[in-house]
């Protein structure tokens, strides 16, 4: 027959329980404490970051993916620079920079947002991105600045751009088709260049490695079929 111990012991025993429960319960709300301060801090850092502008409309799903960390992007989210803005299937972004410039992206696009400087009182401007994909560009106050200085780079091709509105983006099984709505842009690679200086101007890229096209003026059709490729429902 074992032995009964000591109500000291038996006591001892209980609060040591009693202790335990307490430290875990001190211990959980200790890690909650601690999840929270490092989400506010995350988001106090995102905020720190340089975001040049924001989401001012959404269809279907988008993300930002910047230093191997990828967010969701949604109504009025922050866009970085340096982040990499990639679309879903079916889906429409339009991102509205510091200085009203707009940029629209269809579905399976991706954005690189390289440089953006925006200096209305030293008159000048900067703009540097990547685009895969359709897309159309308005610019907004940069394109009223002395010193300007803005280009979007594609896989095949670079796009100077001067107090534009134009679209962007594979089409009739070319890599790249240009379509100008308003002001000038340069379309270059290392085969060779077209300006496109008039509205309904366009011209085609049609492989990596080819020369733009001639110059022309886009039937209407296929200007409904560019312009539907980054069209909200």
């Amino acid at each position: 027959m074992s032995a009964i111990p000591p109500i000291a012991d038996i006591e001892h025993t209980g609060s040591g329980c009693f202790v335990a429960q307490v430290w875990g319960q001190l211990l959980h709300r200790l890690i909650i404490i601690a999840l929270v301060l490092a989400s506010a801090l995350a988001c106090k850092q995102a905020a720190a970051q340089e975001a040049i502008g924001s989401v001012s409309r959404i269809q279907g799903e988008a993300s930002a993916t910047r230093s191997g960390v990828t967010r969701t992007l949604g109504f009025n989210a922050p866009v970085i620079l340096n982040e990499t803005v990639s679309t879903g299937p079916a889906a429409r972004l339009e991102v509205i920079f510091k200085d009203n410039t707009r940029l629209t992206l269809g579905e399976n696009a991706r954005l690189t947002l390289n440089r953006y400087v925006y200096n209305p009182l030293a008159g000048r401007r900067t703009i540097r991105f990547r685009i895969a994909g359709a897309f159309r560009f308005v610019s907004g106050q940069l394109s009223k600045l002395a010193r300007s200085d803005v280009s979007v780079r594609t896989p095949v091709a670079t796009i100077g751009i001067r107090g534009t509105e134009f679209w962007g983006g594979p089409i009739d099984g070319q890599a790249l088709g240009v379509f100008l709505v308003v002001g000038a842009v340069r379309v270059a690679n290392a085969r060779g260049a077209q300006i496109l200086n008039r509205p309904g101007q366009g011209t085609n890229i049609a492989r990596a490695g080819v020369a733009p096209g001639p110059v022309t003026f886009w039937p209407q059709d296929k200007v409904n079929r560019a312009i539907a490729t980054v069209t909200f429902r």
